[in-house]
């Protein structure tokens, strides 16, 4: 029946679809195989047929072949509409009826590659104008020149406006989505995203050590790859629905009243103490819900009204969340406490963890590995902060290059007052960001304190006999101490210090949340930038070295005497590993600072070159003695 269906929208009706000049295309009667719900279904398609052929009668009766003596107008027996603006205009008709063409011969395939493919498919293909679209189509028609036509789907559009108003009450003033058909341009839940993910290029090695074209090309466009999801915000509650969006309204404006609406609902979510918290829109809902009416009653929608009355309550709200998040909360001091112990701030407290939980690192995890190291050293250290979050859970996890560790963190508790629990659901969804500057400032951190200590392990051994192989450790420990304790102090000064003294700035600056809210958002994207990791060339080459490091720590540390066979042919592989990929390191600085395109890549190239050391050994660091 489906291709019946398609041939009957397409001009061409038979025994089950029949045509009638009076009624239009109908289903017809009593057929025993139908469902009454699927025939009001296709009697709505069959509207649309209607139209369909009704338009390619007028097309064909006004542009068949025009016989020669048919020209003269001035023929008394020629009646009716006529000429060559009319048979223009039906030539433009049947161009905007090429689509729907297209779409009934898009359906026939979708149909014959699948053929479980229900009616309500076609219907919503061929459909598809639906909700605040309805704003958008109306509006546009209204724009014409012909007065009465104007004036009249003016009069439809206040109408349909006064839906959109009833639903931008709810939304600002109640933190309600009243739209249970799917309608309005705000919606549950996150974004569509981009476009899918391109599938892997192969491409040839350009001789930089591993360095693809793709690679430099990325490199060299300054794009930032979003690997793992890393920048994608995580469980986000509402989003735009921008296809819904009427072309009239601006996104900036829509982006104003998701964010109003998501305040006030989070605000009425947590609000358990309203004599303390107070009313988020400092109880004017009544004034702005007034507002709202007289804009529905006007005539003719004014932008310039409604983005005022807009900016209005998105600013009472700003202005109000501001005072319950950086006063009430104390948000500052919150954000000092992130730093201190999820961007290792707290150096002593990092140190002594590694310490105590050093030899469970070494191991490969079990299914789940939990552990108190982290309280301990707490304890340990004897950290009095009067704000000091619960020690919480920090679970381990394997890499993907190794059976090696690396630990992942939680954000802490947040006190269990109104504005901290709306502070808590703003931060909730930079978790996951946290999380992963977290890993890699600890592996870091955890690699210069494993490198420190084959230092006191070499010192020890000293006045012990001396081979070879003891001067490639010495020195190799050397260039990777260089080279761990430069990144180190980049990622420490350079980046964390200096993006969380902009960040302090811009909240001391403002009284707007959503300022804050922005500010926030970017010092993370920044911290993700600058520390490389969305760089993937330069993010796999850094964490390629840190593996180096680590095995070479284990392998001093797993040896007192003279390396055998084995462990010279390990060292081997250590040194040329290292020299290969400190090289690569080099280059892809070196050539991002030729173009100027990254002063990040170019300040990471300072500390390492400075006074010309990297320059001077070649680009290459483990280049020395032994011949490997």
């Amino acid at each position: 029946m489906i291709h019946e269906l398609l041939l009957a929208l397409s001009g061409y009706p038979g025994t089950i679809f029949t045509w009638n000049k009076r009624t239009g295309l109908q289903v017809s009667q009593d057929l025993p195989f139908l469902h009454p719900s699927e025939t009001s279904v296709l009697n709505r398609l069959c509207k649309l047929g209607s139209d369909y052929i009704r338009f390619t009668e007028f097309i064909e009766q006004h542009t068949g072949h025009v016989h020669p003596q048919e020209h003269h107008t001035n023929q008394p027996n020629q009646t009716g509409l006529h000429g060559i603006y009319l048979r223009a205009f039906c030539t433009g008709l049947d161009s905007m009826l090429q689509p729907y063409r297209q779409a009934l011969l898009d359906l026939e395939q979708e149909f014959l590659g699948d053929p479980h493919l229900t009616i309500s498919h076609v219907n919503y293909k061929l459909d598809q104008i639906h909700g605040c679209q309805i704003l958008e189509t109306v509006y546009k028609h209204s724009c014409g020149g012909l007065p009465p036509v104007r004036m009249a789907l003016e009069k439809i559009l206040a109408v349909c406006h006064g839906v959109m108003y009833k639903q931008l009450a709810a939304w600002m003033l109640h933190g309600l989505l009243l739209d249970q058909s799917e309608e309005f341009f705000v919606k549950q839940g996150p974004s569509a995203g981009g476009a899918g993910a391109n599938q892997e290029e192969e491409e040839e090695d350009l001789g930089l050590g591993g360095l693809s074209g793709k690679q430099l090309r990325e490199l060299q466009d300054l794009r930032l790859i979003e690997e793992e999801n890393m920048l994608a915000p995580s469980l986000q509650q509402f989003s735009l629905r921008t296809e819904m969006l009427p072309s009239y309204i601006p996104i900036r404006v829509a982006e104003k009243i998701l964010f109003v609406g998501e305040s006030v609902q989070m605000f009425e979510n947590h609000n358990h103490s309203p004599s303390r918290a107070g009313s988020i829109l400092k109880h004017q809902e009544d004034l702005f819900a007034a507002e709202l009416h007289r804009l529905k009653q006007q005539p003719l929608f004014s932008l310039v009204d409604f983005e005022n009355m807009i900016d209005r309550i998105r600013s009472t709200v700003a202005e109000h969340l501001w005072t319950l998040m950086v006063e009430e909360s104390d948000l500052l001091e919150q954000l000092k406490i992130i730093k201190d112990f999820y961007l290792l701030g707290r150096g002593e407290l990092y140190q002594v963890f590694i310490d105590l939980a050093q030899q469970m690192l070494k191991t490969p995890p079990t299914a789940v590995t939990e552990h108190g190291k982290y309280q301990h050293a707490d304890t340990k250290i004897s950290v009095t902060d009067r704000f000091l979050p619960p020690a919480g859970r920090l679970s381990v996890s394997p890499t993907r290059s190794s059976g090696r560790c690396t630990s992942s963190s939680l954000l802490p508790s947040w006190r269990s007052s109104t504005p901290g629990h709306i502070l808590s659901s703003c931060l909730s969804s930079a978790v996951f960001r946290y999380n992963v500057v977290f890993r890699y400032l600890l592996s870091v951190r955890r690699v210069q304190s494993q490198l420190q200590h084959c230092w006191a392990l070499q010192m020890q051994r000293k006045h012990l006999k001396s081979s070879q192989t003891d001067a490639v450790k010495w020195r190799l420990r050397n260039h990777m101490a260089f080279l761990i304790d430069n990144l180190q102090y980049y990622l420490q000064v350079d980046v964390l210090e200096s993006q969380f003294s902009q960040l302090l700035q811009q909240i001391n600056s403002t009284r707007d949340f959503e300022s804050i809210r922005l500010a926030h958002d970017h010092f993370l994207s920044n911290l993700l930038a600058q520390s490389f990791i969305l760089l993937k060339p330069v993010f796999h080459c850094l964490n390629e070295i840190l593996e180096l490091c680590l095995n070479f720590c284990s392998l001093v540390s797993q040896t007192v005497a003279a390396l055998d066979e084995r462990g010279t042919a390990q060292l081997d592989i250590l040194v040329k590993g290292f020299r290969r990929q400190s090289s690569l390191l080099f280059k892809i600085l070196s050539s991002v600072r030729n173009h100027q395109i990254n002063s990040d890549l170019a300040q990471l190239l300072l500390r390492l070159d400075y006074n010309k050391y990297y320059t001077q050994a070649g680009g290459t660091l483990g280049r020395f003695g032994r011949q490997c």
